[in-house]
């Protein structure tokens, strides 16, 4: 099969998929598929960096084609797969670092077991995460990592630390890895935050200091231009980083560079460019991508992954967002979806979402089938609401 042929193909999958990320998108994942041959799903959405639904879409219509084939382990291409990846590049390797703890960079985690051991103690606390606010829980490790990272960039030697939102419980982490004499305050909106975090003051001799705070409201004046530094991990929306970020760099000092670490899943290439300009507009210098870093409990449909950004600001730095903010800020907000699921047991349907009884499945699933009791549901389908 010839280049112009093989590439008809491609672009007929891409009309059928409409990847946003276009042609060049699908022959990447099927050059993933060839890398790593007999992968789960999930393994081939965070090395492809789209999510699983768009994922298991290109594979079937590749499976149609001909060119790969599901194994009990995952997916590996045919003959005809393998003859048509030799055709188009003399070369499809992997040349990550295999013995490295992530992006390169290598942790030694057996040393840090102690600090691990602590994370996960009050991790475990958090109870299910609250989707509605785009709440998903990363790791222990995650947390313990994005310090470690911290400590590489010369990041830990400040005296104050602002995490806008923590549902990862990275300031206990930090606390770990600080001076007593360092300050550390939490903004968030979850009251159960601040119960584990008042807990592992207690018990650890920590002061982390917890404002419970809508981040949609303006700050308290007190603790404008007061931090160093300070870490984000907000919802996945636009919306989401430019509020977050603007109430980040209304707490940093003005008169030195402040730093601060975003976390931040991928998206299509416009949408990441346009986030891309707002963090440029606020004065956000990009000093390093760590792609895939942060691993996440839940968020399935991105893989479970996130990238790590720090970036720098100066004096000159200004929020995009300074007062209250009133538009859509959560994914349930800028796309909300209807969802239809079935009992599995007498298929009584919901519908699942915005403004009906149920907004997450998860809400349902604790609730219980209201006519059997059954926990269990299958979904059936979804519509973006209009």
């Amino acid at each position: 099969m010839d280049r112009d042929t093989i590439f008809d193909s491609f672009s007929a999958v891409q009309n059928k998929v409409k990847l946003k990320e276009g042609i060049n998108g699908i022959v990447k994942f099927f050059a993933v598929l060839d890398r790593f041959p007999d992968s789960p799903m999930q393994k081939l959405s965070q090395k492809a960096s789209f999510p699983i639904p768009l994922c298991v879409a290109i594979r079937n219509e590749f499976e149609k084609l001909g060119w790969c084939k599901r194994t009990n382990k995952g997916t590996v291409l045919t003959s005809q797969g393998q003859e048509i990846i030799s055709s188009i590049s003399k070369t499809n390797v992997d040349f990550s670092c295999k013995n490295c703890t992530k992006s390169g960079l290598h942790f030694p985690l057996d040393g840090y077991s102690t600090q691990l051991d602590i994370i996960k103690k009050y991790s475990d606390l958090r109870g299910q995460p609250n989707t509605v606010i785009d709440q998903s829980f990363a790791t222990p490790q995650t947390s313990l990592l994005r310090v470690l990272t911290m400590s590489h960039n010369y990041d830990l030697f400040y005296s104050t630390y602002a995490l806008v939102g923590d549902s990862d419980l990275t300031s206990i982490a930090l606390a770990l890895f600080l001076p007593s004499s360092s300050r550390i305050v939490v903004f968030d909106i979850d009251p159960k935050l601040k119960e584990i975090i008042d807990l592992a003051n207690s018990e650890l001799d920590l002061s982390i200091e917890f404002i419970e705070l809508d981040l949609r409201k303006t700050l308290p004046e007190e603790y404008s231009s007061l931090f160093d530094c300070f870490i984000t991990d907000p919802p996945y929306t636009q919306t989401g980083v430019q509020l977050f970020v603007s109430r980040g760099i209304q707490l940093l000092k003005k008169k030195t560079n402040g730093i601060f670490y975003l976390s931040f899943g991928s998206k299509p290439p416009e949408q990441m460019l346009a986030i891309q300009k707002d963090l440029t507009d606020m004065g956000g210098l990009l000093t390093n991508i760590l792609h895939g870093f942060n691993e996440y409990i839940g968020a399935q449909k991105l893989g479970g992954i996130s990238n790590l950004y720090r970036l720098s600001v100066g004096a000159s730095a200004t929020p995009l967002i300074q007062d209250n903010f009133e538009g859509p800020l959560y994914t349930g907000d800028v796309n909300p979806i209807l969802r239809t699921y079935l009992c599995k047991n007498c298929k009584t349907e919901y519908i699942v979402g915005k403004n009906k009884e149920f907004v997450t499945i998860e809400q349902l699933k604790n609730q219980g089938c209201t006519q059997c009791s059954n926990f269990k549901f299958l979904k059936k389908q979804e519509n973006k609401m209009e």
